[in-house]
């Protein structure tokens, strides 16, 4: 495998200097107009989104080249109308956002996004080489991707050359890393006397006397009584990321290109200990980089050829096992159970009676119920991650007018490749508990030499084909215009199958005198997952618009508004998305357990089905209608818009509940029976002026989106509270609270609670159908989902010679987050209590906002999911600042520097919400790395 592997970063290797050596090669074509190559770029992409009737939007690369992120998907929440986002988790390994357009709209979730018009991932590319982001909506702009984008479609586009002489532009930043909202565990004595409470509070007797708690308030003998704050003293309070960039673009009519390299560091988040004296890292440190080379030649004055080469690599690093084992340690640890080690004295003998010598003179600390983060940040070894990445794009342009005028030919070929592999290299260590002998430590486990192992393996690759045939042409005030093209993609791994699409699409324009347009798309389309047969679905789109401010009666105005246009379009889309493929046929599994039958009744492996063959699984359709105004006044300073859509959804593959086992199987039926509608609206606006060398813009993105359930397959509910017909995909569910029992008399004449026996500061819950129990059927919607219905964003900017401010506002509502494990419930899991969890139910404090304390959740009646868990995560976030001083170049003419730019920007710099505890968009178990604040200090040079 290795030698594959190298033939791999050879071949890479070899396409790079083919393009190098073209790229330096001498003019041997014929020169070309600028125009003439600029006219050989009319293709689906273009014509679909720029020109005609669907609803997009775009935004350029410079908003978001500066931003202090390492995962472009956090990059646009609130720049683009549509466009939501929520970001559960931090850490760079793992802070990209879960992004949808137009919310959530289905239980097939996932947005098809494409760099280049090729299918790709986008968040790991360099900001520094994108022209612009387009966001694709309805139907009219949608409709050639087949059954692959009724969830919407975003369009990377990378930079391109230009002729010029070449510019080089280097960028360097350095970033700072801030963990926003950490839990804050008690301290030892406070960790003490609240777990003396909820022992006695369950008719336990204390575990921890008074002189225990002081020993562990004044610390005198930290070994014995420790108080160890895991969070504060193995987790960075911040850390920092460098990130560089260097480009070079130009060319001449011939030629053209972009070339662009990117490295990206950060150095972890963990406090490893300085004198450990071994040859690897234990961090969790990732090291990025990225290599793009764009290349086009104008082969003969109608041929246009492009080259275009991208690669990236990553290395991650991480404590030996798993990156969030150690935080998840840190945070849950309570601080009085060990100290991190024994400081070795020299007098230490296990159990055994055999001396202990501690590495780098300490020695592991523990007990057989909690890990030590200390010691599987510095002791436990390190796992690297490592991504290998490489893809292609060559295409042809043919301009064909001297065939028919017009007429314009396209023929592509892309092929991605990655290579994943993860190696744990970890090591076993010993730890060591306290006896009565204060010099004797038993001892459990041994030390472990590090190992090698490689845990995973992957290779996925895909390859994608397009053959595009398109013409337009003007006769008077009539244009017309038409496209076809067949495209095919294909991805697969090692393992798996390969996931195919195939299509053949067309596309039909026509405008009146710059005025009536009409839109006819329709795509055939086909997917792997469906059986023969039943594999390719028709798609058709029909838009309109009125460009109303081209008409006669309109002159009059045109100074004040001059442009106003009415759109609209309705379509049928297919979502291929979360459907199971291969479904369409049966499947037996060996089970883990055997078969006892026989006179003896030996035991006899054997085979069950596992999938019920469902021969008509087909994809979700998605029937859209979108109604669109747009309009620019006052001399296009002020861009205004807005939009109204429909999203009906059948067919939604879905759990059958009403599927009993008594028909013969015990399992899980899928099936396309749901239904879900959703409609909305957007609005969007933004104002450019200036006085002077004093310029400044205001703008604003907002979005509401509301799904509503049909059906998804639900069993018929007893109780309408129960259903989930007429709520948005995803709310929450669970018992409504009604406050706390304050006495026993309370508990007495309330409904019977049947989930665990009740005591005074329990959490009481509604008896919605007043059969004097709390069971089940008191389960009601209760919340909103993790998808904001409401999603906003507001910029400001200003500059005044060089000197600038810009600003994004950000915000989200309709939204909730719930509480649960060690957020919502001290000592959950016998792990630790937490400052907020303080404002806890006792016969003094009946105003609380957490029940009692206890040290039992087993079935019990505090942790059911209801209502007092649920928070309003709806927020408003100062997401991006950016300062920035641009050189004047009267300053730098004499240099060779041709531009100069100094800024600091921020990222997530400061909330408003309710929540407090964590972050709104976080995990709400806290399960995950924390969201950082991220601010950096960088500077732009232009030679």
């Amino acid at each position: 495998m290795k030698g594959h592997e190298n033939k791999k970063l050879k071949d890479i290797r070899w396409i790079w200097f083919f393009f190098f050596c073209l790229m330096f090669t001498p003019n041997i074509f014929a020169q070309q107009s600028v125009e003439r190559r600029d006219s050989l770029k009319l293709d689906y992409e273009t014509v679909n989104v720029d020109k005609y009737n669907g609803s997009v939007f775009t935004i350029n690369g410079d908003a978001i080249r500066n931003l202090p992120v390492s995962h472009l998907s956090n990059t646009l929440g609130g720049l683009i109308p549509g466009f939501y986002s929520r970001q559960g988790a931090g850490g760079v390994a793992n802070e990209a956002s879960n992004y949808w357009i137009r919310g959530r709209r289905t239980e097939g979730e996932g947005v098809l996004t494409l760099v280049d018009g090729q299918e790709r991932a986008f968040g790991t590319l360099s900001p520094h080489e994108i022209e612009s982001i387009t966001v694709l909506k309805d139907a009219a702009a949608t409709a050639l991707y087949g059954m692959r984008g009724a969830n919407g479609v975003i369009l990377v586009n990378t930079r391109q050359g230009n002729i010029g002489k070449p510019q080089v532009e280097f960028t360097a930043e350095l970033i700072n890393q801030e963990p926003l909202r950490l839990l804050k565990p008690l301290g030892s004595a406070d960790y003490a006397r609240y777990y003396n409470e909820a022992l006695a509070n369950d008719g336990k007797d204390f575990i921890y006397s008074q002189s225990d708690i002081n020993m562990y308030r004044n610390g005198s003998d930290p070994e014995k009584y420790p108080d160890v704050h895991w969070l504060d003293d193995y987790y960075k309070k911040y850390t920092w990321m460098q990130r560089y960039n260097l480009n070079i673009s130009g060319g001449n009519k011939l030629t053209r290109y972009f070339v662009n390299a990117g490295f990206l560091t950060q150095s972890g988040m963990y406090n490893t200990d300085s004198d450990n004296d071994y040859s690897y890292n234990t961090n969790n440190r990732i090291d990025r980089y990225n290599v793009r080379s764009n290349i086009e030649f104008d082969v003969t004055p109608t041929t246009l050829v492009s080259l275009d080469l991208y690669g990236w690599y990553e290395s991650q690093n991480r404590p030996g096992g798993d990156t969030y084992a150690a935080y998840w340690t840190a945070l849950i640890t309570p601080p009085n159970v060990f100290p991190a080690y024994y400081a070795d004295n020299g007098n230490y003998v296990d159990d055994g009676g055999n001396k202990i010598v501690g590495e780098n003179g300490k020695i592991v600390a523990g007990n057989k119920d909690y890990a030590n983060a200390w010691a599987l940040i510095n002791r436990a070894g390190f796992s690297s991650f490592k991504n290998v990445y490489g893809s292609y794009r060559a295409q042809i342009k043919q301009d064909l007018s001297m065939l028919l005028p017009g007429l314009k030919a396209r023929a592509l070929i892309s092929m991605d490749s990655r290579s994943q592999v993860a190696v744990d290299r970890t090591r076993t260590y010993a730890y060591y508990e306290l006896t009565t002998d204060p010099n004797v430590l038993k001892k459990t486990g041994t030390d472990g030499v590090i190992g090698s192992d490689q845990t995973n393996k992957n290779s996925p690759r895909s390859n994608n084909i397009e053959l595009q045939l398109s013409w337009a042409n003007t006769f008077d005030k009539h244009e017309l215009s038409a496209s076809a093209f067949y495209n095919q993609y294909e991805s697969t791994n090692d393992v798996s199958i390969p996931a195919r699409f195939q299509s053949v699409n067309g596309w039909a324009n026509y405008l009146f005198d710059k005025r009536y347009g009409l839109d006819f798309l329709l795509s055939y389309a086909g997917c792997y997952k469906f059986e023969k047969g039943n594999r390719f679905g028709l798609f058709p789109t029909v838009a309109a618009g009125w460009t109303i401010s081209n008409e006669s009666f309109f002159e009059g105005i045109k100074n004040i508004v001059p442009y106003l246009k009415l759109k609209g379009s309705w379509g049928k889309l297919g979502n291929h998305r979360g459907v199971d493929a291969f479904y369409y046929e049966s499947r037996m599994v060996s089970p883990s357990g055997v078969y006892n039958f026989g006179n003896s009744m030996g035991a006899v492996a054997g085979y069950t089905q596992d999938v019920i063959a469902n021969p008509n699984l087909t994809w979700e359709k998605s029937e859209l209608l979108n109604v669109a105004l747009e309009t620019r006044l006052l001399n296009n300073q002020l861009t205004l818009g807005g939009e109204y859509f429909k999203d009906k959804r059948t067919d939604i593959y879905t759990s059958n509940g009403r599927v009993s086992s008594l028909y013969g199987f015990d399992l899980t039926v899928y099936e396309n029976l749901g239904k879900v509608n959703t409609q909305g609206y957007e609005l969007y606006g933004n104002w450019n002026s200036s006085f002077g060398d004093f310029k400044y813009a205001v703008g604003g993105t907002f979005s509401y989106s509301a799904s509503e359930i049909i059906d998804l397959g639900q069993v018929d509910q007893p109780y309408p509270w129960m259903s989930n017909v007429g709520y948005p995909i995803g709310s929450k569910t669970g018992l409504i609270a009604d406050g706390f029992f304050n006495s026993y008399d309370d508990i007495v004449m309330a409904p019977v609670h049947t989930y665990s026996q009740l005591q005074p500061g329990d959490i009481r819950y509604k008896d919605l159908n007043g059969d004097g129990l709390v069971d089940n059927n008191d389960i009601a919607r209760i919340g909103y989902a993790d998808c904001p219905q409401i999603f906003y964003g507001i910029t400001l900017g200003v500059s005044y010679k060089g000197l600038g401010v810009s600003v994004l506002l950000q915000g989200a509502e309709r939204t909730d987050i719930t509480l649960s494990s060690i957020v919502a419930t001290p000592f959950f899991g016998n792990f630790n209590m937490y400052e907020h969890q303080q404002n806890r139910w006792t016969p003094e404090n009946k105003n609380a906002e957490f029940p009692r304390l206890s040290t039992i959740y087993d079935n019990s009646n505090n942790v059911r999911n209801s209502s007092l868990w649920i928070r309003d995560a709806s927020y408003l976030r100062l997401k991006t600042m950016e300062v920035y001083y641009e050189f004047p170049r009267s300053l730098l003419k004499k240099s060779f520097i041709k531009g100069a730019k100094i800024f600091a920007t921020g990222y997530d710099l400061y909330s408003w919400d309710n929540v407090k505890i964590i972050d709104p968009e976080y995990d709400g178990g806290a399960g995950s790395m924390p969201i950082t604040r991220n601010v950096s200090l960088g500077c732009s040079i232009k030679f």
